[in-house]
């Protein structure tokens, strides 16, 4: 819960913001500042659930993207925001 709750509040920041404003907080030295400890409360909280479940990150992480590519192949699916189910074969 408590990594939900860290990448909440991560959107938290970009809410409702458009594409000036997000661009005006990656300006600003204070608001990086602050998406930084947002990412690294994330980032603490999932080292904590992999370490707990004994999940080995970068592998997950090489196998997640594997998968990844072969359901979207660049092909078919660059510029799409459709599922790896909805794209023609």
């Amino acid at each position: 819960m408590a990594l939900s709750i860290e990448a909440s509040e991560l959107e938290e920041i970009f809410l409702w913001k458009d594409k000036a404003e997000v661009k005006e907080l990656e300006e600003n030295k204070n608001q990086v500042s602050r998406l930084a400890d947002e990412i690294a409360d994330i980032e603490i909280y999932l080292l904590s659930l992999v370490s707990v479940l004994d999940i080995d990150l970068s592998d997950a992480v090489i196998t997640k993207l594997a998968l990844n590519a072969k359901r979207y192949p660049i092909e078919k699916s660059k510029g799409s925001s459709k599922k790896y189910n909805e794209l023609q074969s």
